[in-house]
């Protein structure tokens, strides 16, 4: 592979600036925020599970661009998509002040259009991240990029569960706009990104992916994940609302508590794949979503608050950790090779799944309407038990790597290394202080 690049230091500065900005405005547009949208709007759990897909059902665009993104220049596309996705969400905040029947036609036209442009967005990322780090510990620098994005975003989901708390569904407006402001700063430094040409002997192709049985492999796990996982997580928040009777604004309490415990976990996510490898990464994460449904179907019965505070600890990790693990698996994959396809049918495949998951979601609970609140017991039953069933299956995917015992047994060490660090960093810090009171006196 011969990559040609200038300021590789310079593009690295932009690409975590950029990303902080990325994930504030993905951090305001979550399912949980979504789904609690279209609630208070009066839509349907039927509809709410089909414009919830919308995200998933629109990743076909990154089929139809991995054929020619790599022959063109990547920053130019991806600052195009990019700009039209973040004015999206601008009019997403304009529909939202609309009161009547067509406030959700009008946010569905502009979340399609969003999920359209944010998918070309997703597969040119991938590529041109790919080539301008090849070679670099691309798990810890993803990690980092997503966790300083997390912590950016801490004041802004603080100041929302005091606006919910004041103003209701009337703060969706102001939450959506501010999605919008940080997203438009993120396309500044989006442009700022040195523009990574890699020359290279073969054309681009979308068969090459579909022969590769290790990828194959990898790519059902994860989008079987996907069904599972969406056709729950869709009606989390619904069901704290409407079946737990909780108020909107402590939905975003449980929102902001995943959002920490989600920089954590990025931090360890990016750790064990680099350390051990993307498969016991991938065990780890399923085996906190299945955990966090049954705390979700006990909240119905004792103790619910601290029972969903536990679940959202976990939704925290099994939301962030598995992409991290798939984009790692997937650079190893392709070394030496046109990674576009690969990420282009790996992620087309998770978000179809997805969005079935979620639609299928959708109609049980409509088919079980007479159970009442038990519907969704019953479905987070299901997806408690399909992801269970994932675990042997496992064992097919190839990586060289360690065995997930062997990262299990070690987590707790990381654990320990990280307060070591902090520890370490606080005592500077306070030792630091001290000499420059002395010196003052």
């Amino acid at each position: 592979m011969d990559v040609e690049f200038h300021d590789p230091e310079r593009s690295l500065k932009n690409f975590i600036r950029e990303g902080i900005f990325s994930q504030i405005t993905a951090s305001l547009l979550t399912a949980t925020i979504i789904s609690s949208y279209l609630a208070v709007a009066g839509a349907s759990p039927f509809l709410i599970g089909v414009l919830v897909a919308i995200p998933y059902t629109t990743t076909i665009t990154q089929i139809v661009s991995a054929k020619f993104v790599e022959k063109r220049s990547r920053k130019k596309i991806a600052v195009f998509a990019s700009f039209v996705a973040k004015n999206s969400v601008l009019a997403i905040a304009v529909a939202s002040l609309i009161d009547g029947p067509y406030e959700i036609l009008a946010f569905a036209v502009f979340y399609l259009i969003f999920n359209i442009c944010e998918d070309l967005l997703t597969v040119t990322w991938s590529s041109w991240t790919r080539g301008l780090f090849f070679g670099a510990q691309l798990g810890e620098r993803l990690s980092k990029r997503l966790a300083y994005g997390k912590i950016a975003a801490i004041p802004i989901l603080i100041s929302q569960i005091w606006l919910f708390e004041e103003l209701d569904k009337n703060a969706f407006p102001i939450l959506f706009f501010c999605a919008f402001l940080a997203g438009i700063i993120s396309v500044h430094f989006l442009r700022n990104i040195e523009d990574v040409k890699i020359k290279r002997i073969s054309e681009p192709s979308l068969i090459v992916p579909l022969k590769n049985p290790n990828f194959l492999k990898w790519t059902l796990l994860n989008s079987a994940f996907c069904f599972s996982l969406s056709a729950s997580r869709s009606f989390f928040a619904v069901y704290v609302l409407q079946v737990l009777e909780y108020p909107i604004w402590f939905i975003f309490i449980f929102a902001f508590v995943a959002h920490i415990s989600s920089i954590y976990s990025l931090r360890l996510a990016g750790t064990i794949s680099d350390r051990f490898g993307n498969k016991p990464l991938f065990a780890i994460s399923m085996a906190s979503f299945a955990l966090s449904t049954i705390f979700f179907i006990l909240s119905d019965f004792i103790i619910s608050l601290i029972l969903l505070l536990i679940a959202y600890i976990l939704h925290g990790f099994y939301t962030s950790a598995p992409s991290i693990a798939f984009m790692n698996a997937v650079a190893d994959m392709t070394h030496r090779k046109h990674s576009a396809p690969f990420y282009a049918i790996g992620n087309w495949m998770q978000d179809f799944f997805s969005a079935l998951g979620s639609i299928f979601g959708g109609i049980l609970l409509a088919k079980l309407a007479f159970l009442g609140g038990n519907s969704y017991l019953v479905l987070f039953l299901f997806s408690f038990a399909s992801s269970l069933l994932l675990f042997p299956l496992l064992r097919l995917y190839d990586e060289f790597g360690q065995p997930t015992s062997i990262a299990l047994i070690n987590l707790p060490k990381l654990f320990l290394e990280d307060l070591e660090r902090l520890y370490r960093g606080l005592k500077q810090f306070f030792i630091s202080k001290l000499k420059g009171e002395e010196e003052e006196l």
